[in-house]
């Protein structure tokens, strides 16, 4: 996310002090409007006194009782991302009950329909505020709205103001009209605006103005002719002591004299404070630490309050210390002057802001204004893979596109960058091109580590676009060669892909146990992430103890906060539990991941693989209610895909996983549904073993619907000719021991056995059971009573297998232990806490009951010496199970139940 001090100068709300032109009534109109009106719109040009006018309100209405203000400044770089966690920031001081993530909500916008979700809990989150009944306020400011070029932030500004809850209102200042729905916020008597009539002065009021500043009636007049009551050319007008009348151009436009009365007061300042103007003019804001770092001047508190005092045209900015904002008109005016002054100097101010500038964006912007692009590439290079983990990608492609064509079409980090944005966006012939580009230019320029890296990449775009023998060969030219660690990661990772998607299967434990060796002293986490497992790697042959290791080992890792990497530990973890045939712990660890994907705004690749997880638990358990809540889940996944042949493809997987599940639940009208939607098999579909899979065991399980036992017998001895199509989530184990049972069926018994041991042996190597409990009890029933001659080991894990799918049925299973280190998971509530509260785990029940003594989400984290990220999910949780909208309404609860409490206890 953003470095906070530079959001901090984004959020901070001007103070109103020296003298601004604003005219007094204009005050008031606002103040009446919030709460009654959902946007008060201030539209003129600049010089209109709109931020010194919103300045004046906030300071009016801060003194009043249970009010909320959040205030924004936006910037010409902002995009979607970066407006949303500074809107989230703004409103950090109030506590506002999150049910998501406020860090994940930066990011979810730029998911399909994101938009709308982002809006749905902004809303959520404003309507839960406690503000004071009848006096609270609530106002959202947004200042120099004509800065923001992302047309997504005014679409979700127009979602927002659709369905704003009250008592909230959205005060907008800009140059120019946004590009909303005012025509309907205005026939709805929704909308105040004050535009350049009304900001602008009256002639009596110039004369008053004039008259009070000792001018003469002839220039007031001239004033009111020239300058057509816009406030800033008036007070300058005033304040330049060397203007005379017959020097001025009459035809001059209000940015051109704002130049000529700026040249005139600039000429009439001492050479220091000169100086200092033209060299801090870079800066976005001026505070003394960076101005003196910037210009070497010790006495740079002095100048800023020598710059506050003249009433110079800088707006302060309210915060521990003081800190002002250049107007923009007077930034400009410096800035060009600077440039003609001391052209030489401009790139050395502009390196030497980049270097005290805290904030990772703007600091590359300020290399990219100087022209240092190979300072500006390597500050990117170094940061932008994590913000991609972060899911900033429009923050990264902006600051790509700063860069000169030419420069980027010959830099190979470039070039590589764009590789990993165009993979976020799931554009894989793009992310296959820019990476093979990114190689080419690398050789070309005798990069050895970075070609290493390129190759690497490209061998994993290889693997996505299905040129299977491409990746093969060259994936094994790189593990014949030493690495650097990114690019042999990057290598095992995409051999894992490969072996997953094509076979052998057999090299993948070991591809995983050199990757965890990699990465043992490795604390990146932008690599752990490229490195997370996918969820179907679970039942590959021999890779369980490196599997273990990698999620243990993730989880110690990962920051307190949820992340998309802790998510998928979790759910890994849960399915280690559940392959393990614990069922209790797997529904906890699944819980957990479930608990850090909401939190995140429910991440469609972490829910979808969650779905199939949790469905896997419910059918075992025989839950068919919640397994088939699971599977609609994956029936809608594909609908998030625009119309494509990938859509389809999509769809016709997400049907299948369904159906198997149906099976493992022996939900068979479910699966008859399921077999007819998706009809014959395509074993043309693509060329990846997982996908032939799917349709050499579908068949099958339709025959197995009919009762047609040698039909089963037939289809799955076809599909088990090609054993590495079916390690897929266990779909080998369970279609032996599936091809077993009908086998039995028919007397067959002889050929049976040897399915049996196959399985045993198989899980035996794995050290885990899950895969032979997907062929459910009733199969496992059939074999163990079906006078199959097994070895006394078979016989034990078979009995075993039977003993423990029937205690799952019964959702009775053993509890396995946690692994030493590994975050454990909270114990639920004691059960003296019976009532609307038991629901709440511990820590839960102590962060409400901080919560109901008034104490903000800081004092709850110093208190229980948490992160003010757990308190937030914390508080979230309590909300969500106890069903509240507001933090008073869980307040309530908790009250309620201590007085429930106290008189049980006095009746006892």
């Amino acid at each position: 996310m953003h470095a906070l001090p530079f959001a901090l100068t984004k959020i901070q709300a001007p103070r109103p002090r020296g003298e601004h032109l604003v005219r007094p009534q204009l005050e008031g109109r606002l103040a009446s409007a919030i709460g009654q009106a959902r946007l008060m719109l201030l539209s003129a040009p600049a010089g209109f006194g709109k931020t010194a006018l919103m300045a004046q309100l906030l300071a009016s209405i801060e003194q009043g009782p249970g009010g909320a203000v959040a205030w924004i400044a936006a910037d010409d770089d902002d995009d979607l991302a970066r407006f949303v966690a500074c809107l989230v920031a703004a409103l950090e001081p109030h506590d506002l009950p999150w049910r998501i993530s406020p860090q994940a909500l930066a990011t979810l916008g730029q998911q399909p329909r994101g938009l709308r979700r982002t809006a749905d809990e902004l809303l959520s989150a404003l309507g839960g505020a406690d503000l004071q009944q009848g006096t609270g306020h609530g106002l959202i400011v947004l200042d120099d709205a004509h800065r923001i070029a992302d047309a997504r932030i005014f679409e979700l500004l127009d979602l927002l103001l659709e369905h704003l809850p009250a008592p909230w209102t959205v005060l907008l200042a800009s140059r120019t009209d946004p590009p909303l729905s005012l025509a309907r916020l205005r026939a709805q008597g929704e909308l105040l605006e004050l535009r350049q009539a009304e900001l602008g002065f009256a002639d009596d009021e110039v004369r008053a103005f004039a008259a009070g500043r000792g001018a003469g009636t002839e220039l007031a007049q001239s004033l009111i002719e020239r300058l057509q009551g816009w406030p800033a050319g008036i007070r300058l007008s005033l304040d330049a002591a060397t203007l005379a009348g017959p020097r001025a151009p009459a035809a001059l436009g209000q940015r051109h004299l704002f130049d000529y009365l700026a040249s005139e007061v600039l000429a009439d300042m001492p050479d220091g404070l000169r100086r200092f103007l033209l060299q801090t003019s870079v800066l976005a804001e001026l505070e003394a630490g960076r101005c003196a770092a910037l210009t070497g001047d010790p006495q740079a508190a002095d100048k800023l309050d020598d710059i506050e005092r003249r009433g110079l045209f800088v707006t302060v900015l309210d915060g521990p210390q003081l800190t002002l904002r250049l107007h923009d008109l007077f930034r400009d005016f410096l800035e060009d002057r600077l440039r003609q002054e001391s052209p030489e100097a401009l790139t050395g101010l502009l390196q030497r802001a980049a270097d005290t500038e805290p904030d990772d964006a703007r600091r590359i912007a300020y290399l990219q204004r100087a022209g240092d692009w190979a300072a500006a590439e390597a500050a990117l290079n170094a940061v932008a893979r994590g913000w991609l983990t972060d899911g900033l990608l429009t923050q990264t492609q902006r600051l790509l596109a700063q860069f000169p064509p030419a420069w980027r079409e010959r830099s190979s980090p470039l070039m590589l960058l764009q590789g990993l944005a165009a993979w976020a966006r799931w554009e894989f012939l793009a992310m296959a091109g820019h990476f093979q580009q990114a190689l080419r230019l690398a050789e070309q320029q005798g990069l050895g580590d970075q070609a290493q890296r390129a190759r690497a990449y490209v061998a994993l775009s290889l693997c996505q676009v299905d040129q299977r023998d491409e990746a093969a060969a060259l994936l094994a030219e790189l593990r014949a060669q030493p690495l650097p660690r990114e690019a042999e990661v990057t290598t095992l990772t995409a051999s894992l892909w490969h072996a997953g998607d094509y076979g052998p299967v057999a090299p993948s434990a070991g591809y995983m146990a050199r990757r965890n060796e990699l990465l043992a002293d490795c604390t990146d986490i932008g690599l752990w992430y490229q490195a997370t497992p996918n969820p179907r790697d679970v039942t590959l042959p021999g890779v369980a103890p490196a599997l273990t290791l990698f999620v243990e080992r993730a989880l110690r890792l990962a920051p307190e906060h949820p992340t998309a990497m802790s998510a998928i530990a979790w759910l890994l973890y849960g399915l280690i539990a559940l392959w393990h045939g614990d069922a209790a712990r797997a529904a906890e660890r699944l819980e957990r991941a479930d608990e850090e994907a909401r939190w995140l705004g429910s991440p469609r690749n972490v829910c979808t693989m969650l779905a199939l997880a949790r469905g896997m638990l419910h059918a075992l358990r025989g839950d068919i209610d919640a397994m088939r809540a699971a599977a609609a889940h994956l029936l809608a996944d594909p609908d998030q895909e625009p119309p494509s042949a990938r859509r389809e493809k999509l769809r016709r997987n997400m049907q299948f996983q369904a159906l198997r599940l149906a099976m493992i639940a022996d939900d068979g009208e479910r699966a008859g549904t399921l077999v007819a939607a998706l009809g014959a098999p395509d074993l043309l579909v693509s060329t990846r073993i997982a996908q032939r899979a799917r349709e050499l065991a579908l068949p099958a399980i339709a025959a197995e619907l009919a009762g047609r036992w040698p039909q089963v017998v037939d289809c799955w001895q076809a599909a088990l000719q090609t054993p590495d199509a079916l390690e897929w989530y266990g779909l080998l184990t369970e279609g032996r021991l599936r091809l077993a049972a009908a086998l039995v069926r028919l007397g067959r018994q002889r050929e049976a056995a040897p399915l049996v041991e196959a399985a045993v042996l198989r899980c035996a190597s794995d050290g885990w059971i899950g895969s032979a409990l997907l062929a459910g009890p009733r199969a496992l029933a059939l074999l163990a009573h079906g006078g199959l001659v097994l070895s006394a080991g078979a016989q034990a894990a078979l009995a075993n297998w039977l003993d423990s799918a029937e205690r799952l049925r019964g959702h009775q299973p053993p509890r396995a232990e946690v692994a030493p280190g590994v975050p454990v998971l909270a114990p639920a509530a004691p059960a003296a806490g019976r009532g609307p509260l038991a629901v709440l785990s511990t820590r839960e029940r102590e962060v409400l009951e901080r919560l109901a003594a008034g104490d903000s989400n800081k004092l709850i984290a110093r208190a229980l010496e948490l992160s003010p990220h757990t308190v937030k999910r914390h508080v979230a949780n309590v909300l969500d199970k106890l069903g509240a909208r507001t933090r008073g309404q869980a307040a309530a609860r908790w009250r309620d139940q201590q007085s429930v409490e106290k008189e049980a206890s006095r009746t006892a």
